[in-house]
């Protein structure tokens, strides 16, 4: 997803953005085979960072939004009916260790609901999630499973 021009020159986006660089960068370059506790908590806390950054990083752009959007890459917003706007999007986990890690039915991939404050999440994704109505995907999400969050 490329950035809205406006989004370009918001500053607290640029320093969410750099940090969630940063902190990606640096968790992604250990060698998670050879680490040891140390380095392993290391890594959970630059993932930890980047986690805060990503998630101002969504705050920002929403607030710089004008109204739901639809994306060609397969995200979505849309509003339930108590005025709760939900990132919507479909997570295919990559085949490997951590799929294999996975609850059996969230192999193949769920469909995620972010509100900032709450994710939710479905399981197999519907096959029509992209083209259903707004309230229809309102729907979805509604009955849609809490995911647990971790703690910092």
């Amino acid at each position: 997803m490329s950035p809205r021009n406006s989004d370009s020159h918001d500053p607290a986006l640029r320093e969410a953005t750099s940090t969630l660089k940063g902190a990606l960068d640096d968790a992604c370059a250990s060698n998670v085979d050879d680490a040891d506790t140390g380095e392993l908590i290391r890594i959970e806390e630059m993932l930890a960072i980047a986690n805060d950054a990503a998630k101002h990083a969504v705050s920002v752009r929403r607030r710089n939004s004008q109204r739901p959007t639809r994306t060609s890459s397969g995200h979505r917003e849309v509003e339930d009916p108590r005025g709760i706007r939900w990132a919507v999007f479909a997570i295919h986990p990559s085949a490997g260790k951590a799929s294999s890690a996975l609850n059996e039915r969230f192999r193949n991939g769920w469909l995620a609901f972010d509100s900032g404050v709450e994710t939710r999440r479905v399981a197999p994704i519907p096959e029509n999630w992209e083209t259903m109505s707004d309230s229809e995907l309102a729907g979805v999400c509604e009955r849609a499973e809490v995911a647990l969050r971790r703690r910092p």
